[in-house]
């Protein structure tokens, strides 16, 4: 679920919009050919999975699906940004995250209606579980963009680029027992990275002089590149509001929200315990991950 923006990228935007009307001369395009601004990001993120599928007994069948979702709390991370102006329409635009979590999420458990594939009907209880992992990922992005629209104090660009993505989970997970099903420890350690091509666009704004206001997107399929095997797809949002203090040196607040969703098709054999006259028990179906982060930056522009 989407989360407003704070009170303080508020009270700069509205800032900025009241010095836009108040000045009467009108704000001037700033022609610096290099921009860095450097940041501390405070990002939550949101852990969802998702997915359904079906299970058979060579005879009978019957489907489940299951819909989870695990909070993180928030930490404060490195965040970078760089631009490059080329030309008075063309321009390197740049961005970095970092984001590293350690958490511990419990669930509760389930019980899935097998109808006729057990004897009886028996419903099968899913166990609950403790699990302990560790999120980490790394994003970089490189964009080439191009002003389609440039006037003295507003530019919309669009762009194509490249990302670089590292993606790593790490968890380790203890069941409880059902009737069916022993407790169980099992520990998973998945790591992926590569490049995509992406798309890219931002807009700017300078409704007075020192101030800046930008949006800025991005999107990639994962089909487009090869750091991922999963069906998926990356975006990402961002709102910035500058002030600079003096010619080179500057503020800035904001808010930035990305998420990246992948899915992929899974199969399977389950296998009653000793002392039941049922299965063995294929199984397949698809599972979806959702992965949100956002949350508040603020940090410092330096501009030449």
């Amino acid at each position: 679920m989407s989360r407003p923006a704070p009170r303080l990228v508020l009270a700069l935007l509205s800032t900025a919009i009241l010095a836009s009307v108040a000045t009467a001369a009108q704000a001037q395009s700033r022609d610096d050919r290099f921009v860095l601004r450097l940041s501390a990001f405070n990002p939550e993120a949101e852990l969802g999975f998702s997915g359904n599928g079906a299970v058979t007994d060579g005879t009978d069948s019957a489907t489940f699906d299951f819909n989870e979702s695990f909070d993180t709390g928030r930490e404060w991370r490195p965040r970078g940004a760089i631009g490059f102006r080329i030309s008075e329409r063309q321009a390197l635009v740049g961005n970095y995250y970092d984001y590293r979590r350690n958490e511990a999420w419990e669930y509760g458990g389930n019980v899935l209606d097998t109808g006729t594939i057990l004897p009886g009907g028996e419903a099968i209880e899913v166990p609950g579980a403790r699990i302990d992992g560790r999120l980490s990922f790394n994003l970089a992005s490189l964009n080439y963009e191009y002003a389609v629209v440039k006037s003295e104090n507003f530019e919309w660009g669009l762009g194509l680029g490249v990302t670089y993505a590292e993606l790593e989970a790490f968890a380790n997970g203890v069941s409880t027992d059902t009737d069916l099903i022993d407790a169980q420890f099992e520990e998973v350690n998945w790591k992926r990275d590569g490049f995509s091509p992406g798309l890219h666009t931002r807009l700017s704004w300078i409704p007075a002089d020192r101030w800046t206001v930008s949006l800025e997107a991005q999107y990639l399929d994962t089909r487009w590149g090869d750091f991922l095997d999963e069906r998926g797809h990356f975006e990402r949002g961002g709102l910035l509001v500058e002030y600079m203090i003096s010619e080179r040196i500057g503020i800035h607040a904001g808010y930035d929200w990305f998420r990246l969703k992948l899915s992929d098709d899974y199969r399977g054999t389950a296998r009653a315990p000793e002392g039941i006259d049922a299965g063995p028990f294929p199984y397949s179906g698809r599972v979806t991950g959702d992965l949100k982060v956002h949350g508040p930056m603020a940090g410092v522009t330096f501009r030449f």
